[in-house]
């Protein structure tokens, strides 16, 4: 049986901390952003961190 494949999707767009957090950056980024508010564009620039119950399936996903 060969190994298993990591999702690559989910590996290009997570990080885990050392702590063992899971780090996402926003979305709602890359374009028309003349239509956002200076509000939105701002906050969106810092990472979030995924709840822990999301952040076991994703390093489910990553982690094969």
């Amino acid at each position: 049986m060969p190994k298993m494949k990591s999702k690559r999707g989910a590996v290009k767009r997570f990080k885990f901390t050392a702590n063992g957090k899971v780090k996402k950056w926003n979305q709602n980024t890359s374009h028309l952003s003349h239509n956002k508010t200076h509000k939105m564009i701002r906050h969106n620039r810092k990472a979030r961190y995924l709840n822990p119950v999301m952040g076991k399936k994703m390093t489910a996903l990553v982690s094969k």
